[in-house]
C-alpha cells in the first residue's frame, strides 16, 4: 500500500530520506518545494562530487556523481540533450532559483537491481548545466571543488560550470587547442589526467604549464615531450632548445658511497582522478638526478622501453 512520506512523523520521515540512494534524493528534490524540503533538512553529507561530459548515442550527456577512491561510480542524476522533447508526458522540473525546464525523465532498472534516472531536456545548455550545479550544491549543502570528467566527442561544447579543480580528459590523444580551451575555461584546475597530447605545440602562455599537478599516460616519447619534461623545472618560459637545457641542467647518477646526498623516498600522492598513492625509492641506480644549475633546484627520472618517470621536488 502507497504510503505518503510527508504524512509520517518527522522522526520516521527523516530516517526513511536519510536511507534513499543519492538518485533517489536527487529525484525527491524535484518533485515539489515540500519534497525539496525534506531533502535539505536531512543534511545529507555527499563525497566529492564528480561531472561526466560525454556523447551517449549522438547526443551529449552530462552526467553527475560521486567516483569513489575505488573507482566506483554512484551516479546522482545525469542530463540528456536532445533537439526537441519526444514524448507527450512532459514534466516540468523547476531546479534552484526557480529555474524550469521542460522535461522527459526516465527511470528504468538495469539488472543489479538499482534504480536509474536520466533527464531530457531540450533547454539551453549553458543555463541548465548551471541550474544543476546550483540545485545539487543546495540540496546536499554542498560547497567543496568538483572533478569534471571531459570527452573530446561533444566538440567545442564545454559544460557550464564553476569551481572546477581536477579534469580527466577520457580520450586517448588531446589535441593542444582542445587542452588550452578547456583550461582557459575552468581557470581554478589543479589536477590534469590525460592520456597524451597529439601533435602540435602547446602555446607558450598555455595554462597548461601553471597546473600543478599533471598525469600523462604517453603511448611514446617524443623530442618535444622530453624537452617539456626538463624544462618544467624551469619558470613557465616556455620549451626550448636542447642545448641551452645542457647549459643550465646537469645530471648525476647515484653514488652509494654518499646515499645521504638524496632523500630516501619519494611520496607520490597527489589528487589525480583515479591514482593511488606510490612511494619511489630515489637510492635506486635506476634514477638519474637532475639538478638546475641557477638555484639548484632538484627531479629525479627513470625510464624503459615502456614508461618515463620525472619526479620534481616542489621545495
Amino acid at each position: 500500500m502507497p504510503i505518503c512520506l510527508l504524512k509520517l512523523p518527522c522522526l520516521v520521515r527523516d530516517l526513511v530520506v536519510t536511507q534513499l540512494e543519492y538518485q533517489d534524493l536527487f529525484l525527491l528534490s524535484i518533485c515539489s518545494r515540500r519534497t525539496k524540503f525534506l531533502v535539505k533538512e536531512a543534511r545529507i553529507k555527499i563525497s566529492k562530487l564528480t561531472f561526466l561530459f560525454e556523447q551517449s548515442h549522438g547526443y551529449n550527456t552530462f552526467s553527475i556523481g560521486v567516483f569513489t577512491d575505488k573507482c566506483m561510480w554512484i551516479p546522482v542524476t545525469s542530463l540528456l540533450h536532445v533537439p526537441k522533447l519526444a514524448l507527450k508526458e512532459v514534466c516540468k522540473v523547476k531546479l534552484d532559483h526557480d529555474y524550469e525546464a521542460a522535461t522527459n525523465i526516465d527511470i528504468w532498472c538495469p539488472l543489479n537491481g538499482v534504480f536509474l534516472n536520466r533527464i531530457e531536456c531540450a533547454n539551453d545548455p549553458m543555463a541548465i548545466h548551471k541550474a544543476f550545479q546550483d540545485h545539487i550544491n543546495s540540496i546536499f549543502h554542498y560547497s567543496d571543488t568538483y572533478q569534471l570528467f571531459l570527452s573530446t566527442k561533444p566538440g567545442g561544447n564545454l559544460p557550464n560550470i564553476s569551481n572546477v579543480t581536477e579534469i580527466r580528459i577520457l580520450e586517448d590523444t588531446v589535441d593542444p587547442t582542445f587542452l588550452t580551451n578547456v583550461l582557459t575555461r575552468y581557470p581554478d584546475v589543479r589536477s590534469l589526467s590525460i592520456a597524451s597530447i597529439s601533435d602540435g605545440e602547446l602555446p607558450k602562455d598555455s595554462p597548461f604549464f601553471q597546473i600543478q599537478n599533471v598525469g600523462v599516460r604517453l603511448h611514446s616519447v617524443s623530442h618535444y615531450f622530453l624537452v617539456f619534461f626538463f624544462w618544467i623545472l624551469n619558470t613557465p618560459q616556455t620549451l626550448i632548445n636542447e642545448e641551452l637545457i645542457r647549459l643550465t641542467i646537469e645530471f648525476e647518477e647515484y653514488d652509494p658511497n654518499e646515499p645521504e646526498k638524496r632523500p630516501e623516498h619519494f611520496v607520490f600522492d597527489v589528487p589525480y582522478v583515479s591514482v593511488i598513492p606510490r612511494k619511489f625509492s630515489l637510492r635506486d641506480p635506476e634514477f638519474i638526478e637532475i639538478k638546475r644549475i641557477t638555484d639548484g633546484k632538484r627531479a629525479f627520472f627513470r625510464f624503459d622501453i615502456t614508461s618515463f618517470q620525472l619526479l620534481v621536488h616542489n621545495d
